[in-house]
């Protein structure tokens, strides 16, 4: 995220807009540049402090992070690739005098065992090991497909006929895996790419509207938006009636509500029983607390550096490189603070000279500074950002008894923000030019105060006023879930 985007945006009102034209108009913008004109509104709206009522718009949308779902579809779809080397359990297992006991001898004398496995995992010639490893076996033939199940034949693999593999091997729950594959000279034979079925995830597309009203007098209000490149340095300008601003801040508020808390609606069988007026199926797809894996949320009553690190690691164990496991913390002001504090309490145990957090000089001296990135070991680094839904009291009422602020204040909802094929973990769905509709309803008066002033002037109402309408399909796609979580603050009883 670039921070000097936050010091290159300034917001005034004026009662004249001297020298714009209405070419500049947002309502116009919106209308033939949406895409651009949507860009720089998830910027303003998630960058400057002043007007932040979206974030996860910012990260997506206001970063380039955004894909297309096509015109005919609502849902969209998307395979993850996970756990490509994995151990597959082992459902059932016969061998020469088979009992499973202590004194049983499976595969003695390089005799046949035959173990029936769940998928069709592993090739002619691959060496398996079980969930004891001492103990491998070569797969002698292809699997062959038995009911729901497939039949391996394999010995053992160092060729001793005294050895044997513990029967305590082939019991319930036990595993096997790959270890690599070995074959004779002038084979016929191949293992198998280790393939593992991707898991299909899908979700599908909200449709979001909102519409407000402009009064004739009060269509005299201004606001002007300077807005600053901070890769260009290219100013650019916008104006629009204050109260459509402000308008324009509530939906951007709506929308990032939607992308967070959205519960998805479809039943098992795929059908939706919420209707609207008009007697057709509203769909609302899943937001990032709903998508967030279940086994990686996780309460605590207090924050710690290892609490933080332990999480950091388990979402980041066996699935993240170590080049990729770069995160991104959404916390409510509290869970920042607490933050802060553990850094700086990590920081105190080293002897440093510090010039970062002294700045001025002379009699004009000021301390202080605030940590928002930690970088652990084994290339995980977490950088902090203020979600302000965490700290609303309005939708999270849910107190703490001393503090008397909303619990979910110390909540830290973690993201892997690491590309992948070029593409980032968290982005934003959008229906194709479905994305940030608008259109005005005019009466007395049209945007740029464009007066009905003859009876030529053919309106849709007859009110004093004009109304803005706008419509989004849109929704949220957490690629990975296993790689995020949520720290939940829980209250001590």
């Amino acid at each position: 995220m670039n921070n000097t985007l936050l010091n290159n945006l300034q917001l005034y009102t004026k009662k004249t807009a001297v020298g714009l034209s209405d070419e500049q108009m947002l309502t116009n913008l919106m209308l033939t540049k949406p895409h651009q004109v949507s860009t720089v509104l998830s910027q303003i709206f998630g960058g400057y402090k002043g007007e932040q009522v979206q974030v996860l718009d910012f990260i997506t949308r206001g970063l380039g992070n955004v894909e297309t779902v096509p015109i005919t579809n609502t849902e969209y779809t998307w395979n993850l690739d996970i756990d490509m080397d994995r151990a597959i359990p082992i459902l059932k297992a016969e061998w020469q005098g088979s009992s499973i006991t202590s004194t049983d001898t499976p595969g003695l004398g390089n005799t046949p065992i035959s173990i029936w496995l769940p998928e069709k995992f592993f090739g002619p010639g691959a060496v398996i090991a079980f969930d004891n490893r001492d103990y491998q076996a070569r797969v002698q033939y292809e699997g062959e497909p038995d009911g729901d199940m497939y039949r391996y034949v394999v010995v053992v693999a160092n060729g001793d006929p005294s050895k044997y593999i513990d029967p305590s091997m082939f019991s319930a729950g036990k595993k096997v895996s790959r270890l690599f594959s070995a074959y004779e000279e002038g084979s016929e034979q191949a293992d198998i790419v280790n393939y593992s079925s991707p898991f299909p995830m899908k979700n599908k597309l909200t449709t979001l509207r909102l519409h407000w009203g402009i009064t004739r007098t009060a269509a005299t209000d201004k606001l002007i938006i300077e807005y600053t490149d901070p890769s260009t340095g290219r100013k650019s300008y916008m104006w629009e009636d204050y109260q459509n601003w402000k308008g324009l801040k509530q939906w951007y508020q709506m929308k990032d509500f939607a992308h967070v808390f959205s519960q998805y609606n479809s039943l098992s069988n795929g059908t939706v029983n919420l209707f609207g007026s008009t007697n057709r199926p509203v769909h609302i797809g899943a937001g990032l607390l709903e998508q967030i894996a279940p086994a990686n949320t996780k309460g605590y009553t207090k924050m710690t550096s290892s609490l933080i690190e332990d999480f950091l690691y388990d979402l980041s164990y066996n699935k993240l490189g170590m080049s990729e496991r770069r995160f991104m913390a959404l916390c409510g002001e509290m869970g920042m603070r607490q933050f802060h504090y553990l850094l700086q309490d990590k920081a105190a145990a080293y002897t440093t000279v510090d010039t970062k957090f002294i700045n001025g000089e002379g009699q004009n001296l000021s301390f202080g500074g605030q940590f928002r990135t930690w970088k652990l070991l084994n290339g995980i680094e977490l950088t902090v950002m203020h979600f302000p839904w965490l700290d609303n009291a309005t939708h999270n009422r849910t107190l703490d008894p001393i503090y008397g602020r909303p619990i979910t204040s110390w909540d830290m909802l973690f993201f892997d923000i690491t590309p992948r094929d070029g593409k980032s973990n968290i982005r934003k769905m959008i229906k194709e030019k479905s994305e940030n509709l608008i259109w005005t309803v005019a009466g007395s008066i049209a945007p740029g105060s464009n007066m009905a002033k003859s009876q030529n002037s053919i309106r849709s109402n007859g009110g004093d006023g004009y109304t803005i309408n706008m419509l989004s399909e849109e929704g949220l796609m957490l690629e990975d879930p296993t790689t995020s979580g949520w720290l939940k603050y829980q209250v001590e009883s």
